[in-house]
């Protein structure tokens, strides 16, 4: 009898694990980290595990859901490049359709190409955006909105507002405010959407549609988070945009942008960088716990192009040593070399202000004040310990100041733009076998297609 009850149950969980495998895709929650090349993920995991911080898991939450789920690497070329753009890459992901840089929501012909949220829309489900950029940005206008170019942006507003998703959260309120959209407020108000610009105001709604425009143009950088209390953090808004949308009993399909982590990359600002992709991490842990408590959610999470191409490097301390190669090109190594201090993640740690902004506010003092003392001291305050830039040629070279800053904490970019390099997707959840093995970005419209089974449909 005991052999028995114990195949019994044996066969009994064997059959609740073939039904979790086979469970069908009613939510769908797509986390798009803007920016985020391999190195990125790389520099961000490989600190938390060795660099002994206080604050952050020994195992990133990113580490563990890679671990957990469905890896795939897929290539983001445009119709006619190389290189793409965040419009052509979010429109190709979100379409499925080829395009062409600065093109939202249609193909390389200028056809407007149906998204997937609005795919979402016929199939009765919830449908909403979360960016901690501004909301009519490239990323979430791809799947909002068709137009010729990203730098419309008051078109795009009107059109989200058209289209009205269930959920805008971001930033951007001068699209919804100024020219020719001063009374677009008033407009997204008579469709029903609760207008709010604060984190108090977005922590009391319970349901029904909301526009959370919480700063003026861009959300603050995560850096600089501690000087902004009242603006909700990406995981606070995406909590709020699920709590309101699974509401819908058919479902949702979910955009969540970290779109910041593409501004830290393009200043070669590695210790914003890393504030951004603690703030991504943050994002991880909570939806990946979403999902494990909601088994017919499936997440899937990707870059839409790398920036930067940053990382730590190795240095030669001695010039002349450098210079020694072997007839065949190899570089001689000796004990002159620094390779790099796990250390350095603390000083990433410390920092205060975003180096971007550090650089505008240098450029806009009046010459006489753009002294050696004065801009070293500004970079001392923004990174929370004491700078040299007496190595320095031209302290008013803002981009001379950042490279030697970078070269001193061991770090170096190869470019402060877009690479073409391939990026990594994470998939979890039923329907995460779809996202496995090597596939362009237009393939995965389709595979999200073939996940919520609307192929044929």
């Amino acid at each position: 009898m005991k052999r028995l009850r114990t195949w019994f149950i044996g066969i009994c969980i064997l059959g609740f694990a073939c039904a979790a495998q086979a469970a069908s895709v009613k939510n769908v929650i797509w986390v798009i980290g803007d920016g985020m090349g391999p190195e990125i993920l790389g520099f961000w995991m490989q600190g938390a595990r060795y660099a002994n911080l206080t604050d952050v898991p020994s195992v990133s939450y990113t580490e563990q859901l890679m671990n957990q789920g469905v890896w795939g690497l897929f290539f983001n070329n445009t119709y006619d490049t190389v290189v793409t753009d965040s419009a052509a890459a979010a429109t190709q992901m979100a379409t499925g359709k080829w395009s062409r840089p600065l093109f939202i929501g249609i193909d390389y012909n200028k056809t407007p190409a149906p998204t997937l949220l609005e795919v979402a829309r016929e199939h009765g489900k919830a449908v909403g955006i979360v960016s901690d950029t501004y909301v009519t940005d490239a990323t979430p206008a791809a799947f909002t909105a068709h137009t010729d170019t990203r730098r419309q942006k008051y078109e795009i507003a009107q059109q989200q507002i058209e289209f009205a998703p269930q959920v805008i959260l971001g930033g951007g309120l001068r699209y919804f405010t100024e020219k020719e959209n001063k009374g677009l407020l008033r407009k997204a108000r008579q469709k029903g959407y609760r207008v709010v610009q604060n984190k108090k105001q977005l922590g009391k709604l319970t349901s029904g549609k909301v526009l959370g425009l919480f700063a003026d143009q861009a959300m603050p950088m995560n850096v600089e988070m501690y000087q902004h209390p009242t603006v909700p953090t990406l995981t606070e808004m995406a909590q709020k945009a699920i709590t309101l949308l699974e509401q819908n009993k058919d479902g949702f399909v979910l955009m969540v942008e970290a779109g910041k982590i593409d501004w830290a990359a393009h200043g070669n600002d590695p210790g914003s960088l890393w504030a951004e992709m603690r703030s991504f991490d943050k994002l991880i842990q909570y939806v990946t716990q979403y999902v494990a408590e909601h088994p017919d959610t499936l997440l899937y999470i990707n870059a839409d192009h790398d920036t930067g191409l940053g990382g730590f490097m190795y240095q030669h301390l001695d010039k002349k040593q450098a210079a020694q190669k072997t007839a065949q090109g190899e570089v001689l190594y000796d004990k002159n070399t620094d390779y790099a201090s796990f250390n350095t993640y603390h000083s990433f740690e410390k920092q205060k202000r975003c180096l971007y902004y550090v650089c505008e506010e240098i450029k806009a003092l009046p010459q006489e004040k753009r002294t050696r003392q004065e801009v070293q001291r500004r970079f001392s305050e923004a990174l929370a310990e004491p700078t040299d830039l007496s190595q320095v040629n031209d302290v008013e070279n803002t981009e001379e100041v950042l490279h030697t800053l970078n070269t001193q904490r061991g770090v170096s970019y190869a470019t402060a733009t877009h690479s073409s390099a391939p990026l990594i997707s994470i998939a979890y959840g039923p329907g995460a076998e779809n996202f496995a093995g090597v596939y362009h970005n237009t393939d995965i419209f389709h595979r999200m297609m073939k996940a919520l089974n609307w192929v044929g449909k």
